[in-house]
């Protein structure tokens, strides 16, 4: 493993605030990146090992639903390249049955928080994957302008796809997930 650098808190960092605030597709891309610049991980595997340590990441924070969501990510990633059987499978299995199993909604209660337990997937979950492309996309060789995050919003709003709050995509959120300078007024 990697030392931590100063990007990759910041990326953490960034992830927590949107995940406490409930942005959550904003904190999967934060975590994602995050992750993958500590340990460098690619490819299908290195994506497997993504998913488990988000789930990690969120299930310190008290997230119960989010970090389920990641394990199931996980096994559903080793099941498309083959490895139902492998030892891997395995043991991401046996910590989603162990999340699964805690009674964290209790001790989270005591703590003044509330978690929704691993509830039905919601819409925005369901898209989250298209607007992390779009997101990507733009990104791919450095901060895109207004107009490139603007064109992004306006083609997940023709999509259909939700934001985090049910309203429709701006540019600045768009830029907000591209980590793009916010333009001064």
């Amino acid at each position: 493993m990697a030392e931590p650098t100063d990007r990759t808190r910041e990326f953490y960092e960034r992830g927590v605030r949107a995940a406490r605030q409930g942005r959550f597709m904003a904190a999967d891309h934060f975590f994602q990146r995050a992750v993958a610049h500590l340990y460098g991980l690619h490819g299908a595997e290195g994506q497997v090992h993504g998913a488990r340590h988000i789930a990690r990441i969120y299930t310190e924070l008290g997230l119960a639903r989010m970090a389920a969501r990641h394990y199931r990510r996980a096994l559903a990633l080793l099941e498309r390249a083959g490895g139902r059987g492998s030892v891997l499978f395995g043991v991401v299995a046996a910590q989603l049955e162990e999340l699964n199993g805690a009674n964290l909604s209790q001790v989270l209660a005591g703590l003044g928080i509330l978690s929704p337990g691993n509830g039905p997937v919601t819409d925005l979950e369901l898209h989250c994957g298209q607007v992390l492309d779009e997101v990507r996309a733009i990104a791919a060789f450095g901060a895109p302008d207004d107009a490139a995050c603007a064109r992004a919003a306006q083609r997940l709003n023709a999509a259909g796809v939700p934001t985090g709050r049910g309203g429709a995509w701006t540019g600045q959120l768009i830029r907000t997930l591209c980590e793009g300078p916010t333009p001064q007024d």
